[in-house]
């Protein structure tokens, strides 16, 4: 009778050992021990209203490894209205997420004043913030070059501060687009290392006609055309859930050079 009783207990320890370890919010889902949720984060100002955003997508590969890309955008605004929020100068830049930074490498910036005029990011543009995660928000912080933490790259607007997540309904770009593009080994791209290629982008909705020899429909899509000086280099069409990508030659040819289900060329 003991030797029962001590099966019991100790069943009993192992169920609770199990719902005690479970998550005490089950919305949103985390994808593993450091992966954002995907969708929409937003940073408030003190007066809350909002001031910043990321935009978080994540694709995963036919073997199920995830690769995580990020929007972000930061308004110079302390205020406390919606419209004087949406009046502010910004900046967008786009890239990836790992476990401990975002590099970011795409984007424009905004002064708003006295109109909106987006201007491309320059040449070379490279990014990085620390990015701590947990499953309600992402913190983004600068990443100091010295001891003294005097030194540390920022954007203007800063990038820094907490982003909560607000639901799973991110918004994809062609920014987005275009460092996916660059995440793709160079030896399907066309496109190489360390070269920094100025991207012309149009999105080919439902109603644009676009005709690639070899390609079936695929809409919606980012059409992308990287172009070194003034000479076209390589075009590309790339889903809006980046899950496809089609690498076009300037001759015409297409190639599939990526499919998260698995499947190229």
């Amino acid at each position: 009778m003991k030797k029962v009783w001590q099966i019991i207990l100790c069943a009993s320890l192992f169920m609770t050992m199990i719902f005690s370890s479970m998550p005490a919010f089950a919305e949103p889902k985390a994808i593993d021990d450091w992966h954002p949720a995907e969708g929409l984060y937003l940073r408030k100002n003190a007066n809350g209203i909002p001031n910043g955003r990321i935009d978080v997508i994540i694709i995963k590969d036919f073997y199920m490894n995830p690769s995580v890309l990020v929007g972000v955008e930061s308004r110079n605004y302390t205020g406390n209205s919606h419209e004087g929020s949406d009046m502010a100068p910004r900046i967008y830049i786009a890239g990836t997420m790992d476990a401990s930074q975002v590099v970011l490498t795409k984007g424009y910036s905004d002064k708003r004043n006295p109109a909106p005029d987006p201007r491309i990011l320059p040449p070379m543009t490279c990014v990085v913030y620390n990015a701590t995660v947990n499953n309600k928000s992402i913190t983004l912080t600068p990443q100091y070059f010295d001891g003294a933490k005097t030194k540390a790259m920022r954007t203007d607007p800063d990038l820094a501060g907490t982003y909560v997540w607000q639901g799973d309904y991110a918004s994809p770009s062609a920014f987005m687009a275009m460092t996916w593009v660059r995440q793709q080994n160079p030896q399907l791209t066309g496109l190489e290392p360390g070269v920094d290629y100025r991207f012309e982008d149009n999105f080919v909705g439902d109603g644009i006609e676009k005709n690639y020899p070899g390609i079936g429909a695929i809409k919606p899509s980012y059409e992308l055309k990287a172009y070194d000086g003034n000479r076209l280099i390589m075009a590309f069409l790339v889903s809006q859930d980046f899950k496809q990508i089609y690498r076009i030659k300037p001759d015409g040819d297409a190639l599939l050079i990526y499919n998260s289900e698995g499947g190229v060329g």
